[in-house]
């Protein structure tokens, strides 16, 4: 046998075994089994040629964006990039990982090249413009203090915490026992087990004499277990969990098993958990999960990809009415979006915590909260560094105090893959700070002072506005308080000695959707000017205008990292007025 035709023999069955590696990741990824593709294709790239480099590079780098590994993920993009040849995904792909990883302005020069090549898909020019905006949002001083908190930690994942009697529980993939040698192919972690602590409210800056017990008596089963919701009382529980077994709704073409996100229901009775039955959202042909009960459990949010969403994971709700569930409702566009929401948390006063990873933030998931205000949600809060950063931040929970709490998130610095970070809220910013930035808005000015003590003719400017002083609104309302009627006694008396036309505008705060309250916001207007109308004052004389959330005369935004008191925020639900005509009164300059 020549040495040309050993060599020629030798590259065949180099090139043939790489194929096979390549081949053997792809079916492993079918099966989401991306740590043993990750093996087959670290082979595949030390023996291939151009192509078969190119290609593993590529599946390479998907692997580690579907572990959320957005570190590798960013590395392997990059190397397939310079290889050449790069389709419009891989681009958007990287953005996401620079993004993910605090690199924001190489991360939106990658999102604008995908725009360029993607003009069809408006994600590109999305996310490129969230890079642009945290540099605004850092601007912000911190709202809340974290830690994390090692002695609940792991060298693999936690999340999922809820409080839970005098402890804490939470979903982990850290080993049980030292002989277990099941492995999850997805992480190559173990299976998710819930476990249990111990919490000391008032010891929660140490941390230091928690150790975390699997839960007893409660699931843990041989696949996977976690995260799980309880009610109140905590006789009610749902949990998530995976079974292994072959669904018969979700196959591939080759009939590959896959594993759906399942519910599961169980009651407490004499101390002893009844066995789990599936919920009757479980389904054979989509995912739910992330389960969410309100304290008074009647209400349940969840998370699933089922048709009809806005984008790949939605939040729903179901509600119980005598002994019922409701059938699931979407909780509409102003929290769902076109990518991801998950984690859902239901606080006490019926507010909402979610973690989203296309809604304005930092990158990779944020924790948001949002409101509902007459059966409408509110415009969803980013809750801002430190809870929030590039990496990925989520399954936040309150006590019922709503001040401190637990989340996880997968940023540097941490003892594994997701560890659990405690928070708690900071002091209030100063009053200095809360009026800053507000050199926009219009100069205000009282009158009601002059008016009560006119000795001489008051010049009034046209198209000024006039602050009208304890004309405050209570929360949602519209009705005129009896604190206000004395100011607006001050508005009567103005007219009735000047002849000049006004519009009395009203003004909310920013909670709730803006259509709301330029709707909340005209009712107010329109009720201010029924009580003037009663006093005698013509109908022509006055117009009615709903600003809404349009002009704050302070900080209070409801943005990223900025929250503010109840006084804060009836600052900026007031009523103004100005003058739109002069009238005859000679004392009135022209302009």
């Amino acid at each position: 046998m020549t040495r040309p035709f050993i060599l020629l023999l030798f590259l065949i069955l180099s090139f043939t075994n790489t194929f096979a590696q390549i081949r053997q990741a792809k079916r492993e990824m079918t099966l989401y089994n991306y740590m043993e593709a990750v093996t087959s294709l670290q082979k595949a790239i030390k023996k291939g040629d151009v192509d078969m480099k190119r290609e593993a590079t590529l599946l390479m780098a998907d692997c580690y964006r579907l572990m959320n590994n957005w570190s590798k993920a960013k590395e392997w993009y990059g190397k397939r990039i310079r290889y050449g040849n790069a389709e419009p995904e891989i681009y958007y792909y990287l953005g996401q990982a620079l993004r993910n990883t605090g690199n924001y302005k190489e991360a939106r020069r990658m999102l604008l090249i995908y725009d360029s090549l993607s003009p069809q898909d408006p994600n590109g020019k999305l996310l490129a413009g969230y890079c642009d905006s945290v540099v605004f949002w850092q601007k912000y001083p911190p709202v809340y203090e974290i830690k994390n908190v090692r002695s609940f930690n792991s060298p693999q994942s936690e999340f999922g915490t809820i409080f839970y009697g005098n402890g804490i529980l939470f979903t982990s993939d850290r080993n049980v026992r030292k002989q277990e040698v099941k492995k999850y192919g997805w992480t190559g972690n173990s299976y998710l087990r819930l476990f249990v602590a111990a919490y000391n409210r008032e010891d929660s800056i140490s941390f230091d004499n928690y150790k975390p017990e699997p839960v007893p008596g409660l699931f843990n089963q041989s696949w996977h277990d976690g995260p799980a919701t309880f009610n109140r009382d905590l006789d009610e529980a749902i949990i998530n969990r995976t079974l292994y077994f072959r669904d018969k709704g979700k196959r591939d073409p080759g009939h590959i098993r896959t594993h759906l996100l399942k519910l599961y229901s169980t009651l407490r009775k004499d101390g002893k958990w009844s066995k789990p039955k599936a919920h009757f959202l479980s389904s054979n042909e989509y995912s739910v999960g992330h389960p969410a009960l309100t304290p008074d459990g009647q209400i349940l949010f969840f998370v699933s990809d089922m048709p009809g969403g806005f984008g790949g994971t939605d939040i729903y709700q179901i509600v119980k009415k005598a002994g019922k569930w409701s059938k699931p409702k979407n909780l509409g566009a102003e929290i769902n979006t076109s990518g991801n929401e998950m984690f859902p948390f239901a606080t006490e006063n019926g507010d909402l915590y979610f973690a989203s990873d296309m809604h304005p933030g930092l990158g990779g998931l944020d924790i948001f909260t949002a409101h509902l205000r007459e059966g409408k949600w509110a415009r969803p809060h980013n809750l801002g560094s430190p809870v929030n950063s590039s990496y990925d931040d989520f399954s936040l929970a309150t006590d019922s105090t709503g001040d401190q709490g637990f989340f996880s998130s997968n940023r540097p610095g941490g003892l594994g893959d997701d560890d659990i970070y405690w928070f708690q809220e900071r002091h209030r910013a100063t009053e200095a700070k809360r009026h800053e930035d507000t050199s926009h808005q219009p100069p205000v000015s009282s009158l009601q002072s002059s008016v009560d003590r006119i000795k001489s003719p008051i010049v009034l400017e046209l198209n000024k506005p006039y602050i009208l002083e304890n004309i405050y609104y209570d929360f949602d309302e519209w009705e005129i308080r009896d604190d206000a009627k004395s100011s607006l006694d001050s508005l009567v008396r103005l007219m009735q000695i000047y002849p000049v036309s006004i519009e009395l505008g009203s003004h909310t705060d920013c909670r709730g959707t803006e259509g709301y309250n330029r709707e909340l916001s005209q009712k107010r207007a329109e009720s201010a000017i029924a009580y003037i109308i009663s006093k005698g004052i013509e109908t022509d004389r006055i117009t009615a205008k709903g600003y809404g959330e349009t002009k704050l005369i302070n900080n209070c935004a409801c943005r990223m990292g900025v929250i503010c008191t109840e006084s804060e925020h009836q600052e900026n639900r007031r009523t103004e007025f100005r003058i739109i005509d002069q009238g005859k009164d000679p004392s009135l300059p022209d302009y």
